[in-house]
C-alpha cells in the first residue's frame, strides 16, 4: 500500500536522473553528434510498472499462504476478549485464538487541525502514490520518511518542492548527521526546506493551494 509503491516511484525517479545525466555516466544515444531526444517521464507507464510490481508481490504472498495452509479471511475484525476475534462484513464469524493474537493494522494518514483534506488539491500520501501527472509545484507538510520520499520523487519528476517541518531539522527522529546530509542534498537539488515552521492554514483554490505558515522569527509567509 505504501512502502513498495514509493520504492518503485523512487526507482523511476533515479532512472530519470541517470538518463538526464547520461553523458556523465558514459551513456550515448544514437550517432555521435545527433540531437539527444527530449527526456521526460511518462506517468502512465510509471504507474503501470509500479502496479505490476505490487501485483506480483501480493500474488506471491497469496501463493505462500495457500502453500503453507494459512487461512486468509477478508473483513473487519474486533477483539471480544478471552482470545475471541469477531470478523464481520458479509457473514459474521467468531474465531478463537488458543495462544496469541497479533494486531498488525498498518497505518493511515493523519489529518492536521484546521486543514480540510479534499483529496484533490490538499491530499494525503495515499493520493500522492497514484498521482496521474507530476505537479508543477507541491508543498509537503512534515519531513518524516514519507515526506522526504515524496519530496525526492516529485523533485526528480520536475516539480518545485517545498518541505515544511515543525521541528528544528528534517527527518527529526534520525541522527543529526543524517538530517544535515539530507538537507545538503535537498539544497543541491533545489528543494526548499522550511524547518522550525508551522502551517496555520491551507485553502484549496481553483488553480492551486494557498498555504500560510509561521516562520521561526514569528513572521508569516504565504
Amino acid at each position: 500500500w505504501g512502502c513498495i509503491p514509493t520504492k518503485a516511484l523512487l526507482e523511476h525517479a533515479h532512472a530519470l536522473k541517470i538518463v538526464q545525466g547520461a553523458s556523465e555516466w558514459g551513456v550515448t544515444f544514437g550517432d555521435a553528434g545527433a540531437a539527444l531526444p527530449t527526456v521526460g517521464i511518462d506517468m502512465t507507464a510509471v504507474h503501470a510498472r509500479k502496479d505490476k510490481i505490487i501485483t506480483g508481490l501480493t500474488k506471491g504472498i497469496e501463493f505462500l499462504f495457500k502453500k503453507n495452509k494459512i487461512s486468509w479471511i477478508k473483513g473487519t475484525a474486533r477483539l471480544t476478549g478471552n482470545g475471541g476475534v469477531e470478523v464481520f462484513e458479509g457473514e459474521t464469524q467468531t474465531l478463537k485464538a488458543r495462544k496469541e493474537i497479533i494486531v498488525a493494522t498498518g497505518s493511515a494518514p493523519r489529518g492536521v487541525p484546521g486543514i480540510t483534506i479534499d483529496h484533490t488539491r490538499i491530499i494525503t500520501s495515499d493520493e500522492a502514490i497514484h498521482m496521474k501527472a507530476e505537479p508543477k509545484s507541491i508543498v509537503i507538510m512534515g519531513s518524516g520518511a514519507v515526506g522526504v520520499e515524496f519530496g525526492s520523487i516529485f523533485r526528480r519528476f520536475g516539480a518545485e518542492v517545498t518541505i515544511i517541518e515543525r521541528a528544528a531539522r528534517i527527518v527529526p527522529v534520525e541522527d543529526e548527521a543524517v538530517s544535515a546530509e539530507l538537507a545538503k542534498s535537498f539544497k543541491k537539488q533545489g528543494i526548499t526546506v522550511l524547518a522550525n515552521t508551522s502551517v496555520s492554514a491551507a485553502v484549496a483554490q481553483k488553480d492551486g493551494v494557498e498555504v500560510q505558515a509561521t516562520l521561526p522569527d514569528g513572521s508569516t509567509t504565504t
